[in-house]
């Protein structure tokens, strides 16, 4: 079987030699250099590796050996792909190597065009539209998770990323790689959005006409997400306790309480300012732009929501000082659990969890969306606030039981049923 080896060659005037790859086979011999150099004392000539593992590429992104290891792979995975159809030529074997060294560069390849990286790179810039708008900062903050999702199966697969190879087999490939990792269902199926995404601008800017993202079996993943909300009476227990002893805990409740009748994701919740406070005949409002979606949004100020503007009138927005995601998140599970929010059972994935450790900032909107739909407010309306397109998304979004339903149906015949009655009556 022919052999992968790597050599230095002479010293440039710098002190360091470049690292070249040899492969002979069938009386045919490739040389291939791709840009990465050492000095000599650092070589293993031995091993054809450098005696650090630490040792780094010119961009500082990945490990010399690790690369070189990946080159051999490459190599000998082209040999054994062509041999079937007869001796392949050194060109040919090159354009392997030379697809896979595109994924460890940011600058395209003059000689082979963009690359699937240098796409995503714009995608992750801004410089890719979508319909002529900019997209959202969380857009691109999703892209560049999706980027580095990417570069790490890249190396720890030893799977080369490009146009071409974004087949049936990566998409498994890339599926048990993430579960490993110990990522979700849904966090999985936004990665492969957004793999499908930049292949259809690839497909579209003639990039390539590889078209195997677009089968059916290449599905985006997904799984109903199973979460809590807050009832009415929930929401009024923990607004009533008292944290006066706990300030961070304080502030922190009265930001979700306000929230859980605002129906603000806590991005916007944290940014609202003086100026989305207004006065509308009489009545406040909040009206803001919202990050995600970019619609705008009018809400009006619930009387809880009133009492937590007067409490902190002394702040421009007369609400308490936001603070990290995480740190809210932790904050909200300790305050529910002193308000005596600990009922278990409340989802069947996790029935032995007390209900304050299934609380987290997206549990307010879940509470504000469930509660209004559940006192008939129509939903229609409240998707205007929410910003559900779609009646199937929004009713995959509010958390109504069984139970929940049951009971609905039953007012709701009681109140038929009563109303017959004085029909009859009169």
């Amino acid at each position: 079987m022919p052999e992968v080896k790597f050599y230095l060659k002479k010293p440039e005037p710098s002190g360091k030699s470049l690292i070249f790859l040899k492969f002979k086979y069938s009386g045919l011999v490739l040389v291939y250099a791709f840009g990465q150099k050492t000095l000599p004392k650092d070589w293993n000539k031995a091993k054809q590796r450098l005696k650090s593992n630490k040792a780094t590429t010119e961009d500082g992104n990945h490990s010399i050996n690790d690369l070189l290891d990946n080159l051999e792979k490459v190599c000998r995975h082209a040999y054994h792909s062509e041999i079937p159809k007869g001796v392949p030529s050194p060109d040919t074997l090159r354009k392997y190597l030379s697809n896979f060294m595109s994924q460890n560069h940011n600058d395209d390849d003059p000689q082979t065009g963009p690359t699937l990286f240098s796409l995503i790179e714009d995608f992750m810039s801004g410089k890719v539209k979508h319909r002529g708008q900019e997209k959202k900062h969380a857009t691109l903050a999703n892209y560049k998770t999706t980027y580095n999702h990417l570069r790490d199966f890249a190396v720890k697969e030893r799977y080369p990323v490009t146009f071409d190879s974004i087949n049936l087999a990566f998409y498994d490939r890339f599926i048990d790689f993430l579960r490993k990792k110990k990522l979700g269902t849904n966090t999985i199926g936004k990665y492969l959005k957004d793999i499908k995404t930049f292949m259809a601008e690839a497909v579209d800017r003639d990039l390539t006409l590889n078209h195997q993202f677009r089968k059916k079996k290449f599905v985006v993943i997904k799984e109903e997400t199973d979460a809590v909300y807050l009832t009415e009476r929930e929401v009024e227990k923990l607004f009533k306790h008292d944290f006066s002893d706990d300030k961070k805990l304080e502030s922190t409740r009265d930001l979700f309480v306000a929230a859980c009748w605002l129906g603000l994701r806590y991005s916007d919740l944290s940014n609202i300012k003086a100026e989305n406070i207004k006065n509308i005949s009489g009545e406040l409002f909040i009206e803001m732009k919202t990050q995600k979606t970019g619609e705008t949004v009018i809400i009006p100020c619930h009387q809880t929501v009133l009492k937590i503007f007067e409490k902190y009138g002394n702040n421009k927005n007369r609400l308490p000082r936001a603070i990290s995601n995480q740190k809210y998140n932790q904050y909200i599970k300790e305050a529910c659990k002193t308000a005596g929010l600990i009922e278990t059972g409340r989802l069947l994935a996790h029935p032995q969890s007390p209900l304050y450790d299934l609380v987290s900032s997206h549990t307010a909107r879940r509470s504000f969306a469930t509660n209004y739909y559940l006192q008939g407010f129509p939903s229609m309306e409240l998707r205007m606030i929410t910003g559900h397109r779609t009646e199937t998304s929004f009713m995959r979004y509010i958390k109504v039981s069984k139970l929940d339903t049951a009971k609905r149906l039953s007012m709701h015949n009681k109140k038929n049923w009563s109303e017959k009655l004085m029909k009859v009556a009169s």
